[in-house]
């Protein structure tokens, strides 16, 4: 007589969906361990991803008849979306905006792009008062120079991925490099006369956090950008490629020691880097913002031919801030 394979082909997707279902557990303790540094924090950053999985694991679990793993991976789902839900329902402002308005923009160039009519367009077509742009080369500052309306620029060109620079329609002082992290990367620190009112701001590029040493770098940057804030009597604004994203430690600990606000915060998912590829879609490209400062509108640009998506924050000085 033959014995029949279907019992053990009938179990089959359910096994594989219980061990992907194990796979999300051990990638959610990995995110738990993220304070302790690399390689747990680089977990933290993938919670959208690990929630629509786990939805969709349990989805196939009760399709399977698993209802037992189906009600573990709903509610791993739910854990996940969990820090989505609260920075969507963030508030923006902590200030009456009814002082002048201006907008800024950061734009990671990506310095190996050479189809650079798209940046040009979008900077045209959107006309930010302010752009930070990372990953500046000499081709790239040749092509941003054409750029109309910004008559104040400070260009910081590299041939590899950390160039940077700030083109302003307001006037620019005291405009520096500042190695943040002693690496000998630069990033750029100044004051903008917008309406009459001066502003610092603090654009950088933060280190890619891949090995244990790039991440203590950008960490390192973060930390002493939070105490340039802190010591400075000015607002500040920073923009910027962070290479992080709100769900890290790292973000919530630059955002507490600097005592800025997320731009961005309300606006549910919106990623920033590889955003037409959801497995590894990230925010990583912040505008962050004083009290005394409002954000009116903040959103997440077009695909502009970098890896990298634009972020643009309409910003106004606030009156009566808090």
């Amino acid at each position: 007589a033959r014995v029949s394979n279907e019992p053990a082909r009938s179990t089959l997707p359910g096994r594989i969906l219980v061990l992907l279902l194990g796979g999300l557990l051990v990638a959610t303790v990995c995110a738990l361990l993220a304070p302790v540094g690399w390689p747990f924090e680089l977990f933290a950053h993938f919670r959208v991803q690990y929630a629509v999985a786990a939805a969709l694991v349990a989805a196939g679990l009760v399709a399977v008849g698993r209802p037992g793993f189906a009600v573990v991976a709903v509610a791993l789902a739910l854990y996940q979306a969990l820090p989505l839900l609260q920075i969507a329902r963030a508030g923006r402002t902590t200030a009456a905006c009814t002082g002048p308005a201006f907008t800024v923009a950061t734009v990671n160039l990506l310095y190996r792009n050479q189809d650079r009519k798209p940046v040009l367009d979008w900077l045209a077509a959107e006309t930010p008062d302010l752009v930070v742009v990372q990953e500046l080369t000499p081709e790239w500052a040749a092509e941003l120079s054409r750029a109309a309306g910004y008559a104040h620029r400070r260009l910081l060109t590299r041939r590899d991925a950390y160039g940077i620079g700030i083109l302003s329609r307001w006037p620019l002082d005291h405009i520096q490099a500042v190695d943040l992290a002693d690496d000998g990367l630069p990033s750029l620190s100044g004051v903008v006369e917008i309406h009459g009112r001066p502003v610092v701001v603090l654009g950088l590029h933060a280190r890619w956090p891949i090995t244990p040493r790039l991440l203590e770098a950008r960490d390192d940057a973060l930390r002493r950008a939070a105490h340039l804030i802190r010591s400075e009597p000015l607002p500040t604004v920073v923009i910027g490629d962070f290479n992080l994203t709100p769900f890290s430690p790292a973000f919530a600990r630059f955002r507490a020691d600097s005592g800025l606000r997320d731009a961005l915060a309300g606006a549910g998912w919106s990623p920033t880097w590889q955003a037409g590829f959801w497995p590894l879609a990230l925010r990583i490209d912040h505008v962050l913002v004083p009290p005394s400062v409002c954000v009116n509108h903040a959103a997440v640009g077009p695909a502009i031919g970098s890896d990298h998506r634009p972020v643009v924050a309409r910003l106004a000085f606030g009156e009566g801030a808090h």
